[in-house]
């Protein structure tokens, strides 16, 4: 099934969880997975600043609002950080309502830069919310080799292997660039995407907002006072 039908399938299936300004209901997703638009270290001529716009932590702290209020009360969060900014995911978790538990690698097959190692990979760090959530499947290698692809591309593997974590959905993907290559029920969301949510009720405008009329309704993000802020975190 092609990117383009899996997201035709989600877009009929998204209106049953949504409200008029295209928030979820509330408890509406078990899993949340995040590739966060970080700033720390990310503002130079190879940096991801120069393919997408930068969030400041404190604005990705802020998130946490909306996050626990679209999932469930037993549900998982995984967030990709670089070896920069492993603290800040373990924050980000934090600020979100989930708890740190454990962390999937993504070997690559070549190596980037590094301020005292040579980078090989990337993090995939897991957290959980509520009492006794435990995944559904459990002989889950917490590594795997996976081939590059265009900046910030991560693997297309790691949809299914929350799947098999996780269990049943539904799943939100959050800073999302293209549909997820599943035939389960992935919600996305992100500038850079046609997004089947909206979180501009919490202040969070992206382009795909204009869908729902109510969502023009909701209070706007301050991109210039955003964009300020990643600039003196980045280069800090």
């Amino acid at each position: 099934m092609s990117n383009l039908t899996n997201h035709a399938l989600a877009s009929q299936s998204h209106a049953t969880h949504n409200q008029a300004d295209g928030a979820p209901q509330r408890g509406t997703f078990r899993a949340v997975l995040a590739d966060p638009p970080w700033c720390s270290q990310q503002m130079g001529r190879h940096g991801a600043a120069q393919h997408y716009r930068l969030m400041p932590l404190p604005r990705l702290r802020a998130m946490g609002e909306a996050v626990r209020e679209i999932t469930a009360p037993r549900s998982f969060c995984f967030v990709w950080v670089t070896t920069a900014t492993v603290p800040q995911g373990i924050e980000l978790l934090e600020a979100w309502g989930f708890r740190y538990t454990s962390f999937y690698f993504w070997a690559k097959p070549r190596f980037s830069m590094g301020h005292t190692f040579r980078n090989a990979g990337e993090l995939l760090l897991l957290g959980v919310r509520g009492q006794g959530t435990r995944v559904a499947f459990r002989a889950q290698p917490n590594w795997g080799f996976h081939p590059l692809q265009e900046h910030s591309h991560k693997p297309e593997e790691i949809h299914q292997i929350v799947e098999r974590l996780v269990g049943n959905g539904p799943f939100v993907e959050l800073f999302a660039r293209r549909a997820a290559p599943s035939r389960q029920h992935w919600d996305i969301w992100g500038d850079e995407c046609a997004s089947t949510i909206s979180l501009a009720r919490w202040g969070y405008r992206v382009p795909s907002d204009r869908q729902w009329p109510q969502a023009a309704l909701a209070p706007a993000d301050d991109e210039t006072d955003a964009m300020d802020a990643a600039g003196e975190e980045g280069t800090s």
